[in-house]
């Protein structure tokens, strides 16, 4: 993947804005608008850096707007987003009154049935002609028969609700990829769940940058968004030559326990075995929970302690 220069990451965050970044045509140091930039709206109109006289604006300049802007167009969206509406089949069930009780029309058995007058009948006899029905009999009849059309009704209910439910969107599949510079903003998401993580989003395109060039790489999990990264790189040691590093695997707390992480890590080694390491390292974060657990259950075996701190500028 080619290296891309750092006006190019301010040109993507502004797109992401909305807005269209502007850089001096001035290839000479010390003439004109030479290094400097600007910005302006979708329709051309100036917002920064842009004058008469060329532009004026520096890439701190703009990397300070497109930051500011960035926390205003968070601010505005979440003021603007409205309360999520019930679900239509709750909406649906308050308003739905009980359906009445179907009629019931009893089936006459074959004790219930009037017999014909016979050869040796008369019809000056009709009360021996036929035998009446038991009231015994009728009243043990009813409740079953009223009982078989309520779980009928019930059933014939349930079924209306699932055809008339919406319904539910397939899932959206997996997919590990090599990190882009345009991925800062869902990894700065991302990493605000570290205690100690750099959220910046043009830091975060500017460090990638730089593990590229160190001979490292990263790469992302996607389910319609970012929810899993993965970084590494290759160190020359004097006891095992060549050797792996993870320096980063993390995936959302929403999304552990599905794969993801292995999946990444699948992808770091694949890359790392390509670069020539014939062993890999793995850095446990100890503020992430499991995280020992996950990498001993892929066979990695604990054999240091790690030691870090930050270094002063005196230091």
């Amino acid at each position: 993947m080619t290296d891309e220069p750092i006006d190019q990451k301010l040109r993507d965050m502004a797109e992401h804005r909305g807005l269209k970044l502007l850089k001096s045509r001035k290839r000479k140091p010390g003439s004109g608008d030479y290094g400097k930039f600007g910005l302006t709206d979708a329709e051309g109109k100036a917002l920064l850096g842009v004058s008469d006289k060329g532009l004026t604006a520096s890439p701190k300049d703009i990397e300070a707007y497109l930051r500011k802007g960035a926390t205003g167009t968070w601010k505005a969206s979440a003021e603007a987003t409205p309360a999520r509406p019930p679900h239509p089949s709750k909406a649906r069930a308050q308003d739905e009154e009980p359906d009445e009780e179907p009629v019931i029309r009893r089936r006459r058995g074959a004790t219930d049935r009037v017999r014909g007058p016979g050869p040796t009948e008369t019809a000056s006899a009709p009360a021996a002609a036929s035998r009446p029905v038991s009231r015994a009999s009728d009243k043990s009849a009813k409740p079953a028969t009223r009982r078989r059309s309520k779980i009928t009704a019930a059933a014939a209910r349930k079924h209306d609700r699932q055809a008339d439910a919406p319904a539910k969107p397939a899932p959206t599949a997996l997919e590990i990829r090599i990190a882009k510079s345009s991925d800062a903003a869902g990894l700065s998401g991302l990493l605000r769940q570290l205690a100690a993580g750099n959220a910046d989003e043009l830091g975060i395109a500017r460090n990638l940058e730089k593990l590229r060039k160190a001979g490292g790489g990263a790469c992302v999990a996607e389910k319609g968004e970012i929810i899993g990264c993965c970084c590494w790189t290759s160190i020359q040691t004097l006891q095992h030559g060549l050797i792996g590093r993870i320096t980063l695997l993390l995936v959302d707390k929403g999304q552990r326990r599905q794969g993801v992480g292995s999946a990444l890590l699948n992808e770091a080694c694949a890359a790392l075995r390509k670069l020539g390491c014939s062993r890999i390292e793995a850095m446990s974060d100890i503020a992430i929970s499991n995280a020992h657990n996950f990498f001993r259950a892929l066979k990695f075996e604990q054999t240091s302690y790690r030691f870090a701190r930050d270094m002063a500028s005196d230091d």
